[in-house]
C-alpha cells in the first residue's frame, strides 16, 4: 500500500481532513496529511474504488483499525517483546496466555 496525495484539496504537510467515514466501520476519523501532503500509510484510501464497489461516496476509506494496521502493529510488537507463538496451546504456558490475550483483543474490536 503506498501514500496518496488528494487531488482536488488544498493538501499540505499536515493539514488535517475532517470527518472522513470508516466503509467498514462506519466511524468518522481525522486524517493528518504527510509529507507532499500523502495520505499516512495507516489509513487506506483509494479515490475511485468507492463508486466501484457501489458506493455512495466516490473516495474509499478504511480507518486504522479496519485497514489492518492497528493488528499488524501489534503484532509486531508481540512478536519483538514476548516471542513468536508456541507450536501448541498450553494453559500454563504465559507466552500463550499472551498470544490468546492478542487473539481475544482483534476478535473482540471485530465484534465476534
Amino acid at each position: 500500500m503506498e501514500n496518496r496525495k488528494i487531488e482536488g484539496i488544498e493538501a499540505h504537510e499536515g493539514r488535517i481532513i475532517k470527518d472522513k467515514v470508516c466503509v467498514i466501520c462506519g466511524d468518522k476519523f481525522d486524517v493528518k496529511l504527510g509529507k507532499g501532503g500523502k495520505v499516512p500509510i495507516q489509513f487506506f484510501f483509494s479515490r475511485n474504488l468507492g463508486k466501484s464497489l457501489g458506493c455512495e461516496e466516490e473516495e474509499y476509506w478504511e480507518c486504522e483499525t479496519c485497514s489492518g494496521y492497528t493488528y499488524e502493529r501489534m503484532k509486531e510488537w508481540m512478536i519483538k517483546n514476548w516471542g513468536e507463538r508456541c507450536l501448541e496451546y498450553c494453559e500454563s504456558c504465559s507466552l500463550c496466555k499472551a498470544w490468546k490475550c492478542f487473539d481475544y483483543l482483534f476478535e473482540f474490536s471485530k465484534g465476534e
